[in-house]
């Protein structure tokens, strides 16, 4: 933070020296007695000030508090002053924030005296209302000496810090089993028999089983040895696949209406955390953001803050050619959760792409349901959104009819029959193969 190194003489400052010599002046010109007793006053607080003028300029520190929340959360902005001569009176700050961010108190509210309360660093609550990432500060600081007769004022040069709000994830679980992967590590069941947990059957003991393996009560009942069977554990890859190319809707924060790339945002971090706290590994694809935003397949708590760190830095491109093509991360036998407003045909051809490829996709409809027209003063733009949303319907219909879930977001349990389906479709192709 730089300053200027003047104190500079207040207006208070200047209306005691005038006041104070133009009474003087009076009462000698006009011999009055009693106006050098109205003059006193002025002019002992205008020697008090001057002597107790400050000669060095105070150092400001300014830090937050936490560098990263939660959107809705409250961090706060702290302001120090390093008073080496201890003539500083009071400090007051003011704080611009950037849109979506709320601060208390107000600006215009944010002047706090340091030596009345005791030394200490001003504090201002500031709390990101949306996901995203917001510059903070520098701080507007002022500070005056004894009896307001010089200001210190700083100048906002650098100092900025990085805000950044995480999505708030929106409440969900699932209780459909997992979807049936070829993987042969995790904490989910899987198809093929191997070392595992979860009892699989009683079977002859064949060259290469583990002695442990032996069940003795069969074996001695029958003669010939016999070893317990389980199914082998795997672990879910589960691929997010966030369509950023159009932010439908009109976003008012955490409080208020939630835009389509608001609803993606927080459905994708309650998807991750749900699936990261059940042992299975998350991927995250982001289309039409800018700039590339892909994460690899991983699990566990880091794994998680770096996914919601990631969608926190996702923005609209606004114009982006969609060739509707499979993107690129997308490993096969991964369960493709694909997050979008569908308002462009080429998301829905998208999903269809992978489901051709072999791939078990589920795509969530993160329309606003509250979105009616985009343009009412308008009534032409009305009514081709109209017919933009007759079309849209008729996409979903036919990507249904060739098996292609599309399913609205509802929170907790949205999932849950579409899960427990494909769960079921993929142990019928199992049975099949076998």
């Amino acid at each position: 933070m730089s300053s200027t190194d003047t104190w500079r003489p207040t207006a208070a400052h200047a209306r005691a020296v005038l006041g104070g010599t133009l009474l003087a002046v009076a009462a000698v010109l006009a011999r009055r007695p009693d106006l050098l007793v109205f003059a006193a006053p002025f002019a002992v607080v205008a020697v008090w000030a001057v002597v107790a003028k400050p000669t060095v300029a105070p150092t400001v520190r300014q830090w937050l508090g936490h560098a990263v929340v939660r959107e809705g959360e409250a961090t706060t902005w702290h302001i120090g002053i390093d008073d080496v001569e201890g003539r500083v009176d009071d400090v007051a700050a003011v704080l611009e924030v950037p849109i979506w961010v709320e601060q208390r108190p107000e600006e215009g509210q944010v002047a706090i005296s340091l030596h009345d309360d005791g030394e200490g660093p001003l504090a201002v609550v500031i709390r990101p209302i949306r996901w995203g990432r917001r510059r903070i500060g520098p701080a507007l600081v002022a500070a005056s000496s004894a009896w307001a007769g010089f200001r210190w004022t700083s100048v906002q040069l650098g100092d900025a810090r990085l805000l950044t709000a995480l999505p708030q994830s929106s409440k969900f679980d699932a209780s459909a089993p997992p979807v049936r992967t070829p993987g042969l590590v995790g904490v989910n069941r899987s198809p093929r028999q191997g070392s595992g947990t979860e009892f699989a059957s009683i079977r002859p003991f064949q060259p290469g089983d583990r002695l442990r393996r032996i069940h003795w009560p069969q074996s001695l009942r029958t003669g010939v040895l016999h070893v317990t069977s389980t199914w082998a554990d795997h672990d879910r890859h589960v691929v997010l696949l966030i369509d950023a190319l159009n932010d439908v809707g009109e976003s008012g924060g955490i409080d208020g209406r939630a835009s389509s790339l608001d609803i993606s945002m927080r459905a994708a971090g309650a998807i991750a955390e749900h699936f990261i706290s059940t042992g299975d590994r998350v991927a995250l694809v982001a289309i039409g953001a800018r700039g590339v935003q892909r994460l690899p397949p991983a699990t566990g708590r880091r794994h998680l803050r770096r996914l919601l760190e990631v969608m926190a830095t996702v923005e609209s491109a606004g114009e982006f050619f969609d060739d509707g093509r499979m993107p690129r991360g997308i490993a096969q036998g991964a369960l493709v959760v694909m997050l979008s407003a569908m308002v462009s045909p080429r998301a829905l051809q998208r999903a269809v792409t992978i489901a051709d490829r072999g791939l078990t996709i589920v795509v969530i409809d993160c329309l606003p349901p509250d979105i009616t027209e985009k343009d009412p003063n308008d009534p032409y733009v009305a009514l081709a959104w109209r017919i933009r949303l007759l079309e849209r319907d008729s996409e979903i219909r036919r990507a249904r009819e060739r098996g292609t879930p599309v399913v609205p977001w509802m929170g907790p349990r949205s999932l849950d029959v579409v899960l427990r389906d494909l769960h079921r479709h993929a142990g019928v192709r199992t049975a099949r193969r076998q």
